[in-house]
């Protein structure tokens, strides 16, 4: 018999379906609070969302981050933390897709020590070198507690999610990956505290994601639900909230491909992203999210793609290590991982490795990068070098 185990923390996240006169109320309950807003300009006009800032501004302190953050850097956190830097925010306020959410945790991550950098930094001699010293300074300082999984969340700031994508699960989970280019690799923040308190689903924001960023974090939520069900650390209730979600998505987001304005399937695949985010978070993911990280960095393939291209191959590795039969029903209707993914791909984005610039001699260094810490040893199958190397070049072309 499988142990359960005792996690009160399983969903600590208050959890709304809604729609936009939602977010008035919210503007109500938030007036006379000191609030930290994270949404780009180009996605608070895409969202016409400038009456609800306006209103934010009218009844709150409100300081607004409106630079793009996708795929956080050292560089974007200190560009928030330098604007929060005497800040004392209640709430967090993240409207957009996972790295917008990312980013907020980010800035709570850091929360406890940002002013306390600040004054280390004028207390030393170097001062007054200029903006280069100045910024050198903050981006160690950031590094190193990333690199060792430090983090000081200071007073409770809290954070409210809203996702304008359906798949990413950032508006659930306790995780950030914050992305170092110049040393190509990822750092993940990692603490219960950084859960969003509540999480304010709104599936017509879903509308505005064209066809491949829907793809993307549709086959994201995917991808996270198969691997939390096969997860070493997988349990009956994390496989039922999968099942639910692989076959929510199987059902409808091809539906939203013929139809995208349809608010009934935004809505339903919004929920499998839930679904899934509540499941990945009790288990974290395994080898496909290990994989990808190296193609999403070193290659620019988007992330919910480069997880889902090796779906089917390392399926094909864990069998005999997970109950086949219940998963391989969730995609009947395709007789397969490999055919739905073909299906709801083609035509639309691609899943080869050579249609982003991945080169046959290329696959030995990407292997070489593909087994991080807590996710490829968290695969119910032990994968070597040579695994994976077998499993890139199947998906080359």
């Amino acid at each position: 018999m499988e142990m359960i185990e005792n996690n009160p923390g399983f969903c600590c996240t208050a959890i709304q379906f809604a729609n936009r006169e939602a977010i008035q109320q919210l503007c109500s309950s938030m007036e006379g609070k000191k609030v930290v807003l994270v949404m780009s300009k180009t996605a608070a006009v895409r969202h016409q969302w400038e009456d609800t800032i306006r209103q934010l501004q009218t009844g709150c302190d409100l300081l607004w981050i409106e630079e793009n953050v996708a795929y956080p850097t050292q560089q974007t956190l200190l560009m928030g933390i330098e604007k929060v830097r005497e800040f004392e925010a209640d709430v967090i306020l993240a409207i957009g897709g996972g790295s917008s959410i990312d980013f907020a945790k980010g800035l709570k991550a850091f929360w406890g020590v940002r002013r306390e950098w600040f004054q280390e930094y004028f207390s030393q001699e170097n001062a007054s070198q200029g903006n280069d010293v100045q910024e050198q300074f903050f981006l160690e300082k950031i590094t190193e507690y990333l690199s060792k999984k430090k983090i000081d969340i200071g007073k409770g700031v809290e954070i409210i999610a809203v996702p304008t994508t359906a798949g990413t699960g950032s508006e659930l989970t306790q995780w950030a990956t914050i992305w170092d280019y110049q040393k190509n690799c990822k750092y993940s923040l990692d603490h219960p505290a950084l859960k969003p308190d509540q999480a304010l689903i709104l599936p017509e924001l879903t509308i505005k994601a064209d066809i491949p960023l829907t793809i993307a974090t549709g086959l994201d939520s995917l991808s996270h639900a198969v691997e939390a069900y096969w997860s070493k650390k997988t349990n009956p209730l994390v496989r039922s909230l999968a099942c639910q979600s692989i076959k929510t998505t199987v059902t409808y987001l091809s539906g939203i491909l013929r139809d995208p304005e349809n608010l009934i399937y935004r809505e339903k695949q919004c929920l499998a992203s839930v679904l899934s985010g509540l499941a990945f978070s009790a288990t974290r993911t395994t080898a496909c999210h290990s994989i990808s990280y190296s193609l999403t960095m070193d290659y620019h393939i988007p992330h919910g793609i480069a997880v889902a291209m090796t779906l089917a191959q390392v399926a094909e590795r864990n069998r005999g290590a997970y109950l086949e039969e219940e998963l391989l029903d969730c995609f009947r209707p395709y007789r397969s991982i490999g055919e739905y993914l073909r299906t709801v791909c083609g035509g639309r984005v691609s899943l080869c490795l050579k249609d982003y610039g991945v080169k046959q001699e290329d696959i030995p260094v990407i292997a070489g990068k593909s087994f991080t810490l807590g996710r490829m040893d968290n695969n119910p199958v032990e994968l070597t070098l040579q695994d994976v190397e077998e499993i890139l070049k199947e998906i080359i072309e």
